[in-house]
C-alpha cells in the first residue's frame, strides 16, 4: 500500500467495523438510486386523552436531521427537498409515535400523542436566560456527583444489538440483470424505499470493571451474528463484548467517529448553545425540567435536542440529541443519541438505555442524474444495562493475572436458540431485525455481492481470494526503478480453506533492465490460544530503497510492507529513483503477546545487502561486493486499551486513546571482506493522537543508537521524500542519503484544527477546508568508525544543525485533498533538495 499518498481509508462505522466492503457497495450501487421529488407534509398533534393542542412537540424525519416543532396551537408545517416517508413525533410526558407519510399525499395529518400517567404542571416556555442558566449551573456542579464513571468498581448485564443496512437502493439496482433472480435480499413496502441488510447481532455480556487498579472483564454470555461476507466474519476484540463504557454525556466531549463533539451539558457548553426551559413534570414526587438545546453557530460539532433533569440530584434523566448540522462533515448525514439513566438503590445515577443512530453517504460527489435519492449506510447500536451493582465485593479475576482486561465466551455462547433470546432479549426486534436474520445468510450467494466482499477483503489484506489460494500483494504486482526498469512481480498464499493455523506464501518477480529475478517465500504457524502466538520463517531476495527496514513499521503498522519501491511513487517522483540495492534475507521470528496492551517479537536473520549500481559499495578505492551481518533483536510493544481484529494471521491496530510505544533491543555479527564485527542497538518509538476540544494533535517520536560500526547502509538512514506526495512519519522536503547517523532523534507533529478558524470566515464557510500545521525535527550524530566498513558514499555529510521543517496547509478539499506547503527552516542542502514545496495526499476521514 502506498503509505506516503494514498493512505489506506481508516473509517470505522460507529468504531466498530471497517468500512471496506461498505464503499464496495455503494461503488456497485450507486448510480442506480430510486426516484425521489419534494415533499411537504402539515397537521396537528393532540393529546388523546383531553383532544387539547400540543405545541413544543419535536418532530423530525427519521434518520436525518430535519425536523421541525409545533406551535402553541399545535399545528406543524415541513417541507423537504427529498422524499422521506417516516415522520417521529416526541415530547415529555408522552410516548413517542411514529407515523408513515406517503409521497405525494395532500392530506393533512391528525397526531393523538398518548400521555404517560403523571401528573403536567402548567408548560411554561421561559425564554430568559436567567432560570435556566440557573438550572445548567445546577447541573454542572453536580456532574462529579452524578457521573456514572466516578464510581470505582461496578458491574452490570448488558443486552446489545447492532444493525447496518444499505438504504435507498433504486429499483434499477432491483430489477436489473445482476439481482433479478436474488430480488429477495433486497425489502421494500408501499411506503418506502428499497434496502439492503449487510449486518445484524445482538449480545448478552457481564461486565465487571474496576478503576484502580485498573480491570476490566467482559463474559460473553449469548451472541447471535449475522452479516455480508467480511463484516459477519471479523470481530474487533473489545467492541463486541462491550468493556468500553456508554456514550456519556457527563463528559464534556463525546469522542464519536474518530471525533469530539461538544456535549449539550459541557462545562463550557453555555458557549456553544442555547438553552430553553419548555417544561415541568411531577413524576415520582419529584419535579423534571424538559430543556431545549440548539447550536449558537453552524457547522460546529454540535447537537440540537433536549434533556430532562430531575431537581433532587441535578442528575440527567434522559437526553436526547441529533447532529445539529452536517455541513463540516464528510461521510455522516445524521447522527441521533439518545441514553436514558436510572438510579440504583434509587439515589446513585447510572445508565440504563442508550441508542445511537447515524446516516452515511460514502460517495464524495453528487449524483448528476436529477430527482434521485442518494443511497447510503444506516447504522443503529442500541444498549439495556440493568443488574447493576456498585461497589460489588467479589473480585475481578482475570485468566492472565498480569492482564489489565479480557473477554471470556461461556461454552455455547454462540448457540443459544430461539426461547433464551426470547426470555433474555430486553427488547423486542423489529420487523427489519427480523428481515436482516432471515435474508443475510443467503446474501453473498448474490454473484455482485460476492465480489464486492473479495474488494473489501484484497483492500485490508493485499491479497485477493480465489478459494484455497489468495493472489498478492497486490500493491507489489508492478513497479519501475533506476536499477529493474519494469518489475513485474506474481505471488500469493494460502487461505484458511486450506488451514486455519498454518500459512505459506511465495512469489517471483523479474525486472526488465536488469535482467534479474526476485522471490519471496516463507511458512507461518499461529498457535490455537487465547493470546495471539505466530510463529513465521521467510526468505527473500529483492531490490529496496536504501533505509528501508522493518523499523517503519513501528509507525505504518498497518502497513502491508515497508518498502516505498511501488508504481504510485514512482509516477510522482521528482527525483529518478536510483538509491537501489539488492537485499538477500533470511529470517524467523515469534510474536508473543502477553494479554492485551503487551506483546513481544523475538526474531533472528541474516541479511546481506549487495553493492548498489549508482553507489557502488567501495574501501580505500577496492569495490566491495557485499555485506552481511547476523542479528537477534527483541520488540516490546505497549498499547493500553487498543481495540485490533483478529482474523487468522491478520491483525490491524484500531487505535487506542493512549500512546503506542515499541522498545528493540538487538545484539549481532558483521561480516565483511572475511573479517567479522560485533554490533548492538537500541531503538524506541511512540505516537499519540491526543483531542484537544474539536482539534487533534498527532505526533510521533522515533529515536535510537547503534554500537560498533556497521556498514551505512544498516544504519539509521533518515526517510526523505522525493516525490510530490505527502509523509506523515517522512521528512518531506529531505532527499534521500542526505544524511545517515548512528545516534538519532525524529519528532513528527500535526495539529489539525478541523475548520476552526475557516467555519468563521463567511466566503470559506460551506467550503468546509481544514486548516493543518505541521513541524518535523531532526538530531543526529554519525561516526568515521563505519567507513572502516564501506565508506559514504558523497553525497551523505554530518549534520551540523538540526533539520526542522514546517508546514501549514488546508485538508478536506473536494472532502478526500489534503494540500500543504512546507519550508525547510534549517539546514540548507547540499545536494539541491528544494527548500520549499507543495505536497499533497489523498485522505479520507469524517
Amino acid at each position: 500500500m502506498e503509505r506516503f499518498y494514498l493512505q489506506k481509508i481508516s473509517l470505522v462505522i460507529g468504531d466498530y467495523f471497517p468500512t471496506h466492503v461498505l464503499i464496495s457497495m455503494f461503488i456497485l450501487f450507486y448510480f442506480n438510486g430510486a426516484q425521489a421529488q419534494t415533499s411537504a407534509v402539515s397537521g396537528m398533534v393532540i393529546d388523546e386523552q383531553t383532544q387539547e393542542a400540543l405545541p413544543y412537540v419535536n418532530i423530525v424525519i427519521k434518520h436525518s436531521t430535519i425536523g421541525t416543532m409545533t406551535d402553541t396551537l399545535g399545528h406543524f408545517f415541513l417541507k423537504n427537498t427529498m422524499a422521506f416517508d417516516t415522520l417521529i413525533f416526541s415530547a415529555i410526558g408522552y410516548f413517542p409515535v411514529e407515523k408513515v407519510f406517503r409521497t405525494g399525499a395532500t392530506t393533512p395529518l391528525h397526531i393523538e400523542m398518548k400521555p404517560y400517567k403523571v401528573d403536567l404542571s402548567e408548560i411554561n416556555v421561559k425564554m430568559d436566560e436567567g432560570p435556566i442558566r440557573r438550572l445548567l449551573q445546577l447541573v454542572i456542579d453536580n456532574k462529579s456527583k452524578n457521573n456514572p464513571d466516578k464510581y470505582d468498581k461496578f458491574s452490570y448485564n448488558k443486552y446489545s444489538k447492532w444493525s447496518y443496512q444499505v438504504d435507498n437502493v433504486g429499483d434499477r439496482v432491483v430489477n436489473s440483470a445482476l439481482f433479478k433472480k436474488n430480488k429477495s435480499i433486497f425489502k421494500s413496502d408501499e411506503d418506502s424505499a428499497n434496502y439492503l441488510p449487510l449486518y445484524f447481532s445482538e449480545q448478552l455480556v457481564f461486565n465487571q470493571v474496576q478503576k484502580n487498579p485498573s480491570l476490566q472483564k467482559s463474559t460473553v454470555i449469548a451472541d447471535r451474528t449475522v452479516g455480508v461476507g467480511v463484516l459477519g466474519e471479523i470481530e474487533i476484540s473489545g467492541y463486541s463484548s462491550a468493556l468500553d463504557m456508554e456514550v456519556n454525556f457527563y463528559d464534556n466531549y463525546l469522542y464519536l467517529f474518530s471525533l469530539n463533539f461538544v456535549s449539550p451539558v459541557a462545562n463550557n457548553g453555555w458557549f456553544y448553545y442555547q438553552y430553553f426551559l419548555v417544561d415541568s413534570t411531577i413524576v415520582d414526587g419529584n419535579k423534571q425540567y424538559l430543556v431545549n438545546y440548539r447550536p449558537r453557530r453552524a457547522a460546529e460539532n454540535t447537537f440540537k435536542g433536549y434533556f430532562i433533569v430531575e431537581n433532587v440530584h441535578y442528575s440527567l434523566v434522559e437526553i436526547d440529541g441529533d447532529l445539529s448540522s452536517s455541513s463540516n462533515l464528510n461521510y455522516m448525514k445524521n447522527l441521533h443519541l439518545k441514553s436514558n439513566y436510572s438510579f440504583v438503590n434509587d439515589s446513585t445515577p447510572f445508565y440504563q438505555r442508550v441508542q445511537m443512530d447515524a446516516l452515511f453517504d460514502y460517495v464524495p460527489f453528487k449524483n448528476p442524474a436529477k430527482n434521485k435519492e442518494r443511497l447510503s449506510l444506516w447504522y443503529s447500536q442500541i444498549a439495556n444495562i440493568d443488574h447493576v451493582t456498585i461497589n460489588p465485593t467479589e473480585p475481578i479475576v482475570l485468566n492472565t493475572p498480569k492482564a489489565k482486561y479480557e473477554t471470556i465466551k461461556l461454552p455455547g455462547f454462540d448457540a443459544k436458540d430461539s426461547l433464551f433470546w426470547l426470555q433474555n432479549r430486553r427488547e423486542e426486534l423489529t420487523e427489519k431485525e427480523l428481515f436482516a436474520i432471515s435474508v443475510i445468510d443467503s446474501t453473498l450467494d448474490v454473484t455482485p455481492l460476492k465480489v464486492a466482499n473479495e474488494i473489501a477483503k484484497m483492500s485490508m489484506t493485499s491479497y485477493y481470494d480465489v478459494g484455497k489460494f489468495e493472489l498478492g500483494p497486490f500493491n507489489s504486482f508492478v513497479n519501475t526503478n533506476m536499477v529493474e526498469g519494469v518489475h513485474l512481480y506474481f505471488g500469493g498464499r494460502t487461505s484458511d480453506e486450506i488451514s486455519k493455523n498454518w500459512l505459506f506464501w511465495g512469489g517471483l518477480g523479474y525486472g526488465f533492465l536488469n535482467e534479474k529475478i526476485s522471490s519471496t517465500m516463507g511458512i507461518g504457524y499461529k498457535f490455537p490460544m487465547i493470546y495471539r502466538h505466530v510463529f513465521k520463517i521467510g526468505y527473500d531476495d529483492k531490490m529496496i530503497r536504501m533505509g528501508e527496514n522493518e523499523k517503519i513499521l513501528n509507525l505504518y503498522e498497518d502497513n502491508f510492507s515497508a518498502t516505498e519501491n511501488n508504481l504510485v511513487s514512482q509516477y510522482l517522483k521528482h527525483d529518478p529513483l536510483d538509491e537501489i540495492y539488492r537485499e538477500q534475507t533470511l529470517t524467523s521470528s515469534y510474536d508473543w503477546e502477553w494479554y492485551p496492551g503487551l506483546s513481544n517479537k523475538f526474531s533472528m536473520g541474516y541479511t546481506s545487502h549487495y553493492s548498489p549500481q549508482f553507489y557502488p559499495f567501495m574501501h580505500n578505492d577496492l569495490p566491495i561486493n557485499r555485506v552481511s551481518a547476523f542479528e537477534i533483536k527483541l520488540d516490546t510493544r505497549l498499547s493500553k486499551n487498543e481495540k485490533v481484529i483478529d482474523k487468522g494471521f491478520l491483525r490491524m491496530h484500531m487505535g487506542t486513546e493512549f500512546p503506542i510505544a515499541h522498545f528493540t533491543v538487538g545484539v549481532g555479527n558483521v561480516f565483511y571482506y572475511g573479517q567479522s564485527e560485533l554490533f548492538a542497538r537500541l531503538s524506541a518509538t511512540l505516537k499519540h493522537a491526543w483531542n484537544l476540544g474539536q482539534t487533534r494533535l498527532d505526533y510521533a517520536i522515533e529515536s535510537g543508537m547503534y554500537f560498533g560500526k556497521l556498514p551505512y547502509t544498516m544504519l539509521d538512514i533518515p526517510r526523505g521524500n522525493e516525490t510530490l506526495g505527502y509523509y506523515m512519519y517522512d521528512f518531506n522536503m529531505l532527499s534521500y542519503l542526505e544524511f545517515v547517523h548512528d545516534k538519532y532523534f525524529h519528532s513528527f507533529v500535526e495539529y489539525h484544527l478541523n475548520g476552526f478558524f475557516f467555519r468563521r470566515i463567511p466566503v470559506l464557510k460551506k467550503a468546509n477546508f481544514r486548516e493543518v500545521l505541521s513541524a518535523k525535527f531532526m538530531v543526529g550524530t554519525l561516526s568515521d568508525k563505519h567507513q572502516e566498513i564501506i565508506d559514504f558514499p558523497a553525497s551523505i555529510s554530518k549534520m551540523q544543525n538540526p533539520y526542522l521543517e514546517l508546514g501549514a496547509g488546508v485538508e478536506n478539499i473536494l472532502s478526500f485533498l489534503h494540500v500543504e506547503a512546507i519550508w525547510r527552516v534549517r539546514p540548507e542542502s547540499i545536494i539541491g533538495a528544494p527548500r520549499f514545496g507543495f505536497r499533497a495526499k489523498l485522505e479520507f476521514g469524517l
